[in-house]
């Protein structure tokens, strides 16, 4: 790329002579400079090109005598500029792009320049027709990297990109683009960010790389399923470039949406498995402690078989110190029914803030959830109620049966009692 930025340089310092055919260009002059002596060997060993003739006062000679001549009277030459391909010089843009074959197989060199608008490209990046044809051959080049094919004829133009659609189910299979360079596609505004972030060697940068590109190849063959020719899908697409990225950004955040929603719905049964669980742990740790309730009503018999008031109020006692441990182990079974409650309404409350961007199927596994969940808290809390009233039933009826059993003697020492208290008093 040295010798093109060379020739740039002498090109200048010679007048920016007009091209007298497509490729080749005349000089001459009858004041001998050493500048211009030293510009003709620096374009003979720039590359670019060969002299088709030198003449110096009229007689033919070789770029290298130039620098042996002190003076002359007159220099003449013509310079036929390396048309193959491999220099990057070129008359205008169009015959840039009528010689488009190597550089829709790759981007365009750092520094390429085109005499007649006297542009050099690595001078002027930010120009128009720079950064658009730039962009254009950029995109060429991701392109075929996120194909799934590309069949390459070095023999002529023509540079296919076949990219398939990883889902065979939906719409159609396969599109096929024909890249091509042309003056009408410059006016294009075309951004290469999202095709450069997409290329295979950001593999290890990006670990959802493999899904993005299978979304930007369905999306591209959703983009052109209306066109039928290889080169109109590759213009169209140019010319569309925005309205495609827009389609590519919808359906990925569709698929990052159908992701988050997956995940959603994995966390509400989760959520609905933890707590009922939970739940469950509770009625297991009741089942077992409640049966105490008709053990103690069985020991209510043997109230009635006591021998004495003492035995008698000895069992009222037992049971009623039964039924108010049963009443605390309750209480506490209520506590962690309380904090079961709380951590159920924690764990939904940001799928109830994001609930109106759920789907319908979404929002009805959401509200199935904590319906069902509801009505388990409410049988449970109605369970823990009326077992705390079961829990007393024993130490009440022995208490009941007791006063009938010994009225008689209750009363008298009530009575003694009274008489006590008053003496005290007293």
């Amino acid at each position: 790329m040295a010798d093109v930025l060379e020739f740039v340089h002498v090109y200048r310092l010679l007048g920016r002579p007009a091209l007298k055919t497509g490729n080749s260009f005349n000089f001459q002059s009858s004041i001998y400079s050493a500048d211009l002596a030293e510009a003709v060997l620096r374009l003979a060993k720039a590359k670019t090109g060969r002299f088709d003739e030198l003449l110096i006062d009229g007689e033919e000679a070789k770029p290298q005598e130039v620098a042996l001549a002190k003076s002359w009277s007159s220099i003449e030459f013509s310079y036929v500029i390396d048309a193959s391909g491999t220099v990057p010089v070129f008359k205008n843009i169009e015959q840039l792009m009528a010689r488009s074959k190597s550089y829709v197989r790759q981007s365009l060199p750092p520094h390429f320049y085109l005499l007649e608008d006297d542009i050099l490209s690595s001078e002027m990046p930010t120009h128009p027709r720079v950064k658009s044809l730039q962009n254009i051959c950029r995109l060429i080049v991701c392109l075929a990297d996120l194909a799934h094919f590309h069949d390459e004829k070095e023999s002529s133009d023509e540079y296919k990109l076949v990219f398939v659609a990883d889902d065979f189910g939906k719409g159609e299979r396969t599109v096929t683009l024909y890249p091509f360079l042309d003056v009408s596609l410059l006016s294009c505004e075309l951004g290469v960010t999202l095709v450069d972030s997409l290329q295979s060697s950001n593999m290890d940068v990006n670990p959802h790389l493999v899904k993005e590109r299978a979304i930007f190849r369905a999306s591209l063959i959703e983009h052109l399923v209306g066109c039928h020719d290889g080169r109109e899908r590759f213009k169209f697409l140019v010319i569309n470039w925005r309205a495609f990225i827009e389609l590519y950004e919808n359906n990925l955040s569709t698929y990052l949406s159908g992701f988050s929603f997956h995940k959603a719905k994995q966390e509400i049964a989760s959520a609905q498995i933890t707590i009922a669980d939970q739940m469950s742990k509770v009625v297991s740790d009741i089942s077992g402690k409640i049966l105490g309730v008709p053990i103690s009503l069985v020991a209510i018999i043997a109230i009635a078989k006591a021998e004495s008031v003492l035995e008698s109020t000895i069992l009222v006692a037992g049971l009623t110190i039964t039924s108010a441990l049963l009443a605390e182990t309750l209480a506490a079974q209520k506590l962690q029914y309380n904090r079961i409650s709380h951590s159920r309404v924690m764990m939904f409350s940001d799928h109830f803030t994001a609930a109106r961007q759920y789907p319908a199927d979404l929002r009805k596994c959401l509200d199935e959830a904590v319906s069902g969940l509801g009505d388990n808290e409410r049988e449970l809390k109605r369970s823990l109620l009326a077992l705390r009233v079961v829990c007393w039933i024993p130490a009440v009826a022995a208490t009941a049966l007791h006063s009938y059993i010994y009225q008689n003697d209750l009363i008298e020492g009530s009575k003694k009692l009274m008489r006590y208290l008053l003496f005290a008093l007293c």
